[in-house]
């Protein structure tokens, strides 16, 4: 479809229930391209795994993307989905999204991905890109103004079985945690293995900040919490 359109395909992540797709669609009617893709994958899908009927449950939805600043969230959030999903820990461990390919590590016959202008607002210098987009994306916070935040956080809670829905949830959690193996919270500052577990289990299972995580594994920053997960 990319041939036939000529549309320009900037990240996406396939999710059990929904796909995200960040495209320019170069002029064309993304109406007509959004079509063709469903069409030609339902087509797929039902004769691999033999089945008829609907694929898709409803109409698709798209936002317009305005600005450098935004097309950079959109891209984030899409790479952090599985993580908010509660299905990885940190982006990269996740299959079905093309965060790998913009830190170089996949490659993607036919170029299906484009990644040069989301690289490009970083730096000219392509590997200096990637790591900084690296950061960007592991430390990104949605905010309620972008894409469907708030529909994504519903389907999380509705099939996430160990999703901690507030801080206070967490605050429990965590405090169960650590009473199950009999320690403190002021002993925690030094179980670097135990933080780092619980620090894991946290980003994965909620959607709370950086520095909210911090605050519950004995209030360390938002960039050592980053750095945690980088190491994992």
């Amino acid at each position: 479809m990319k041939v036939k359109y000529n549309f320009r395909l900037e990240a996406y992540c396939l999710m059990d229930n929904h796909v995200h797709l960040l495209i320019d669609d170069n002029g064309n009617d993304i109406s007509k391209v959004l079509k063709s893709i469903n069409i030609s994958y339902a087509y797929y899908f039902n004769n691999t795994y033999t089945r008829v009927g609907h694929l898709f449950q409803d109409r698709f939805k798209s936002e317009v993307i305005n600005d450098d600043n935004y097309l950079l969230s959109a891209s984030a959030y899409i790479h952090n989905n599985p993580v908010k999903a509660g299905i990885v820990s940190i982006p990269q461990e996740y299959k079905w999204s093309s965060y790998n390919y913009y830190l170089g590590k996949e490659n993607y016959r036919g170029g299906l991905i484009d990644t040069e202008r989301i690289l490009g607002l970083f730096s000219s210098n392509k590997k200096q890109a990637m790591e900084e987009y690296y950061d960007y994306v592991l430390k990104y916070e949605p905010k309620t103004d972008v894409i469907d935040v708030e529909e994504d956080k519903i389907i999380i809670k509705k099939e996430n079985g160990n999703y901690l829905e507030s801080y206070e949830v967490a605050q429990k959690f965590v405090n169960n945690e650590l009473q199950a193996v009999e320690i403190g919270i002021d002993t925690l500052a030094t179980d670097k293995i135990l933080k780092r577990e619980l620090i894991i289990k946290l980003r994965k299972n909620s959607c709370l900040t950086l520095k909210e995580i911090g605050q519950l594994v004995g209030g360390i920053s938002p960039s050592m919490v980053c750095k945690m997960l980088k190491n994992t």
